[in-house]
């Protein structure tokens, strides 16, 4: 039973949502590129580097207001309403019937703008089995990073740690990390330097470590599961529980694939843009399908004039990272401008992205799970 306020909302799903700021706070620094992205005045690095869009995952840091996380949508009336208790209310409509059939009201992909000013801990994210079997959740944690723009650090170039060295051994991970052995950790990883552009699918089990001045979006399945080898980060001591997830030293260590090494590996994992379509209108290009993996999706869209709409009847993401213009329909008419965010419902009536005169739109839309290739109990 929807409360009524709920119902009366349900005019709603017919419309693209505009979503409001939600920035969330994490130990480490960053934020000032995001800062001006979004246009925010004196950008500045601080511990809100991350933009949560479109979420209805909650963070898990602990000491943080319990709802930090969740996305809002901006609502005519100046007022607005969580984008989870919308979806919960209306899930065929919100998210299509075939997707609240398989999933029910579950989003079931997480999107984040993030920025960081520094290296972020070596980390790895369970698989969806492991989580199932070990976590109480349907998903683990495989994502994926489109590189918008970097900066040097201090002198640092923008870099990311991804992988095993060949040669690393389980022991010999296992051996580093007991000892915290940061330096050795470090060098365990394989380092590539990163460029705007580029795209990397980080499956689950891969480890990694985000190195200082990248801007990027980040798609992943919906959780904030996260096993870290670092037991002291940005001077907070943290636990063992809190490092494994509970899970203790050995279970938690078995998080990480242990093949995931070397340039092979490295290089499977970095994906390159397919074209679509291509025409005066506009340029529509796949950048993770079906192929890559079955937990999310993205395209770019670069609207030159007017372009149709070819995901309607789909819901989806959209992040407008170059440009402005509108996304128009019968009975919406929607602004959009770089920086900006929306949900696309699945019974959304929208019909066309345009461009404003004399530059393209940008923009990345950001996909649910594979729904008959996701593997959900």
């Amino acid at each position: 039973m929807i409360s009524q306020r709920l119902a009366g909302l349900a005019p709603l799903t017919r419309r693209p949502l505009p979503l409001l700021r939600n920035r969330v706070y994490r130990l480490w620094r960053g934020g000032a590129v995001l800062d001006r992205f979004q246009g925010q005045p004196d950008p500045a690095d601080r511990n809100v580097p991350e933009e949560w869009v479109g979420s209805t995952t909650v963070s898990r840091l602990p000491g943080r207001p319990p709802d930090e996380g969740l996305s809002k949508v901006g609502l005519p009336d100046g007022s607005n309403i969580v984008l989870k208790d919308l979806i919960e209310a209306f899930p065929q409509a919100m998210l299509s019937e075939a997707h609240a059939a398989r999933l029910g009201p579950d989003l079931g992909v997480l999107c984040k703008l993030l920025d960081s000013a520094m290296r972020l801990p070596v980390q790895c994210h369970p698989d969806a089995a492991f989580a199932r079997r070990h976590l109480g959740s349907n998903f683990g944690k495989t994502e994926a990073w489109l590189i918008l723009a970097t900066r040097s650090i201090d002198g640092v170039p923008p870099h990311m740690l991804f992988g095993f060295r060949e040669g690393v051994t389980e022991a010999e991970f296992r051996r580093i990390v007991r000892a915290q052995d940061i330096p050795a950790q470090i060098a365990a990883l394989n380092r590539v330097e990163v460029e705007p552009g580029d795209l990397y699918l980080v499956s689950a089990g891969t480890p990694h470590a985000l190195g200082p001045g990248i801007f990027m979006i980040e798609i992943q399945e919906p959780t904030d599961l996260v096993v870290n080898t670092e037991y002291v980060f940005c001077g907070v001591q943290r636990t063992e529980s809190q490092c494994y997830l509970g899970l203790g030293f050995d279970l938690g260590m078995s998080c990480f694939n242990y093949h995931a090494a070397g340039e092979a590996y490295l290089s499977r994992h970095r994906l390159i843009p397919r074209t679509l379509r291509d025409d005066p209108a506009g340029l529509e290009e796949r950048l993770i399908g079906p192929e890559h993996t079955p937990c999310f999706g993205m395209d770019r869209l670069t609207v030159r004039g007017r372009v149709s709409d070819r995901d309607r009847g789909r819901c989806y993401i959209g992040i407008v990272t170059e440009g402005e213009g509108r996304l128009t329909g019968a009975a919406c008419d929607l602004p959009l401008h770089a920086g900006g965010t929306f949900f696309a419902p699945a019974a959304s009536e929208h019909v066309a992205f345009e461009a404003a005169a004399g530059r393209p739109l940008r923009l990345v839309k950001c996909f649910p799970p594979n729904l008959e290739a996701i593997r959900i109990p």
